[in-house]
């Protein structure tokens, strides 16, 4: 997947010029527009009492850094489908995209001239299914508290907004949404 502002116009291939950066270009040549638009993307906090699942971040050369579980939309798919999805490969637990509460939605510049719009989504552990373990792209998945978090020396990826970046901003924005529910 890409997701790179765009270099040349995707109708000649002419020179963009900006019309209103990072979003809005207009070739110099044929004068048509080309966008450049935020990737969806969907994570789930599945909270279990005071707890919340946390995956390892399987890149290499990054250690100690923890995300909830998530990722981006494949095409045609609807958000809460493409989380239930990231949650069921990263992590092995099960839900019906139904049971998921959208909690927040944000854009952001994820890595430099990558930009995301997250869609955040909460469940209770007991309306998951499924053994809980690793997938494919985690190292690892476990509950954590926001003490124990604090008191490990880990942290959570700085590929997220950084208001986002401390586990008890999940547990209480999650756990708000599920009372309300």
């Amino acid at each position: 997947m890409t997701n790179k502002p765009p270099e040349y116009c995707p109708h000649c291939g002419g020179e963009l010029a900006a019309v209103d950066p990072p979003t809005v270009h207009r070739c110099e040549d044929c004068e048509e527009f080309a966008f450049y638009n935020p990737t969806p993307a969907a994570r789930v906090a599945v909270v279990d009492g005071d707890e919340l699942l946390l995956c390892e971040v399987g890149v290499p050369g990054v250690a100690d850094t923890w995300e909830t579980p998530g990722g981006r939309l494949e095409a045609d798919e609807d958000p809460p489908v493409a989380a239930a999805r990231e949650l069921r490969e990263e992590t092995g637990l099960t839900v019906d995209p139904g049971a998921l509460e959208l909690f927040d939605a944000r854009s952001y510049e994820s890595v430099p001239d990558q930009y995301t719009t997250r869609l955040c989504y909460a469940v209770d552990r007991a309306a998951t299914g499924g053994q809980l373990q690793a997938g494919a792209e985690p190292d690892g998945v476990r509950f954590w508290s926001a003490a124990a978090f604090a008191d490990s020396g880990m942290a959570l990826s700085d590929r997220q907004p950084a208001a986002t970046r401390d586990l008890s901003w999940w547990l209480e924005g999650a756990r708000a949404t599920l009372d309300e529910a």
